[in-house]
């Protein structure tokens, strides 16, 4: 299927796409008001929180936050990629998907897929035939079932006994290209792979994108990964997922460990919430991904230094993508044990109640500074508040970091105020909320005031919620005018509602997906308005265009006005001239004028 999906056929798709009626296939809905509500399909509970709106073609979930379109339902639902989502609708359209030249750097990536499919086949017929690593997984308590589950298998300890296995049905560079095998300085062929457990991983729709191998005699590296590939992203990839998602359909919760044989071996004692990184480090790319999939997540540390480490850098990373009614909670464990020797020893009953136990994410986040930073002298408190402060300033939810100072004040004996005046305006800018999306999104050119990430929020949530409204006004002028980030990304927002008049949200959206920006547009879009109708969401949107172009004045003046190097040129005095004239007639009637 290679070849990029136009956008006019995505639209057209969209355009004939009942939301509500494909959702109903899924999930009972009940009229509510002018929405439809369902217990969320996507985490356990028992009372409604999941709506979806005819109007917009878009649904949200006020309990752990899924939102998206038709097509973001079939991938987070269905377990499908977007062109496999795109394909489903259009086969229920009675439509055929139409195709771009994909352009010649593109890489078939079917290929690559058919030969890792093809070898894990081969190498679970390989472990078949292996005493010896049968005798390893029964030595680590994992019977054949688990096996089987997991698709586990052994790489023979020949050079080269899977590249001519393979060799038949893939040519060499496809086989390189898939990091099956890997080519010497003499130009021979050698298996990457050889004397190891293998562990197959899977992505959401279950094809094998890599492996992970472990020696069972001494030797060095103990672990070894696929390289990078066309399908292969080790710091984009959990181990697991695939397997936790079809073991429990309604998942509410998982639990980050470190390694294949954590998660092989709480399934084998019959916990299914386990997953694990590659062997990196968490990062935010896993975080924003195990969160599309549950509300809590769990992390597993070593209690020995090595594990502190760890846990202080996966707080580093988990700060800024915490929001709304996401959670994270650290495990620390005995040190010298893992959760695969834990549930072995203690039973699956022993495990659930260390589970209990974990710390919530705040809570870490006091004791690791507190573990750093002598909190018995001034000096200690002090060097702690700055440390705290600089993390803080990563919280992207404003609720939240509030919480966070309220702490550091206390631990520290600091005003709170101070910690708040420390904290200042938000690190992340404001060009768009940062509580809408991944910290990775847009950022601002300009410095806006604290104010301004709540008025783009209120700015940009209207606008994409209700695009039929009329947004031809001198107050977005003005603004667009002005210039920035957030400014270019609202002017391709109303580009997009000018060029198709009755353009629905989910259409408006399906438009800006391949931009890094997307979640957050995605999170704007399921803030909740209230009762307002389009008049009422359009003034508020005007004013908070105004009162942004407002400060977009006063930054300038400022601007201007400190200027130490020389005195101003005749341009830069009508223009300071000008914005004064326009802040002062704006304070006057709380609507700029021009």
């Amino acid at each position: 299927m290679a070849g990029r999906i136009p956008q006019g056929f995505i639209d057209d798709l969209l355009e004939r796409t009942d939301l509500v009626e494909l959702i109903q296939r899924h999930v009972p809905l009940k009229k509510s008001g002018s929405e439809f509500s369902a217990c969320c399909p996507f985490h356990a509970e028992k009372t409604p929180s999941f709506y979806v709106s005819p109007q917009k073609q878009f649904y949200h979930c006020f309990g752990c936050g899924a939102h998206g379109t038709a097509i973001s339902f079939l991938m987070e639902y269905e377990n499908l990629s977007f062109p496999e989502a795109i394909e489903q609708l259009a086969e229920w359209a009675g439509l055929e998907v139409p195709r771009e030249s994909a352009g010649p750097e593109a890489e078939p990536v079917a290929p690559l897929l058919e030969a890792l499919e093809a070898a894990s086949r081969f190498y679970i017929e390989q472990l078949k035939r292996t005493p010896a690593a049968i005798d390893y997984l029964k030595a680590r308590g994992i019977d054949g079932a688990t096996a089987r589950d997991f698709a586990l298998g052994w790489a023979p300890a020949a050079a080269d006994t899977l590249a001519r296995a393979l060799g038949s049905r893939f040519d060499t560079e496809t086989l390189i290209a898939s990091g099956l095998v890997a080519r010497r300085d003499d130009g021979s062929i050698r298996d990457r792979f050889r004397a190891r457990i293998l562990f197959p991983i899977r992505d959401r729709r279950g094809k094998v994108t890599g492996f992970g191998g472990r020696l069972i005699e001494p030797g060095e590296p103990k672990y070894l990964n696929s390289p990078e590939s066309a399908v292969f992203h080790k710091g984009q990839t959990i181990y697991g997922l695939y397997e936790a998602r079809r073991a429990e359909t309604r998942l509410a919760e998982l639990v980050v460990t470190e390694g294949y044989m954590d998660v092989v071996g709480l399934a084998q004692a019959g916990f299914h919430r386990a997953v694990a990184c590659m062997g990196t480090a968490l990062t935010r790319a896993h975080l924003d991904l195990l969160f599309r999939q549950v509300p809590r997540l769990v992390l597993c540390f070593d209690g020995d230094e090595a594990g502190r480490r760890a846990a202080w850098r996966s707080l580093e990373q988990a700060l800024p993508v915490i929001q709304g009614m996401r959670e994270v909670r650290v495990l620390f464990l005995p040190e010298g044990d893992d959760p695969d020797s834990l549930v072995r020893r203690e039973g699956l009953p022993g495990w659930e109640h260390r589970l209990a136990g974990s710390s919530v994410l705040s809570e870490t986040f006091v004791h690791l500074l507190a573990e750093r930073y002598p909190l018995d002298t001034a000096e200690g408190r002090s060097q702690c508040a700055h440390a705290a402060v600089a993390l803080i300033r990563t919280v992207t939810d404003p609720l939240f970091r509030t919480q966070l100072c309220d702490l550091v004040a206390e631990q520290t004996r600091t005003p709170r105020t101070q910690v708040l005046a420390m904290l200042g305006q938000p690190a992340d800018g404001a060009d768009l909320p940062a509580s809408a999306g991944t910290p990775t999104g847009p950022r601002p050119q300009d410095r806006p005031g604290q104010g301004s990430s709540h008025l783009w929020s209120a700015l940009l949530a209207r606008v994409l919620q209700w695009p039929q409204a009329d947004w031809q006004d001198p107050a977005l002028d003005r603004l667009l005018a002005a210039g920035g980030r957030g400014a270019e990304i609202l002017g391709m927002v109303l580009d997009r509602i000018e060029a198709s008049p009755g353009i629905t949200t989910a259409r408006l959206l399906e438009q800006f997906r391949d931009e890094s920006y997307f979640p957050r547009l995605m999170a704007l879009a399921g803030h909740s308005l209230g009762d307002e109708d389009a008049e009422l969401a359009r003034r508020v949107a005007l004013d908070s265009a105004n009162r942004l172009f407002r400060e977009h004045c006063r930054e300038r003046i400022r601007e201007l006005s400190g200027r130490t190097e020389g005195p101003l040129s005749s341009d830069e005095l009508e223009e300071l001239k000008r914005l004064q004239g326009w802040l002062a007639a704006g304070e006057g009637s709380a609507r700029v004028r021009e």
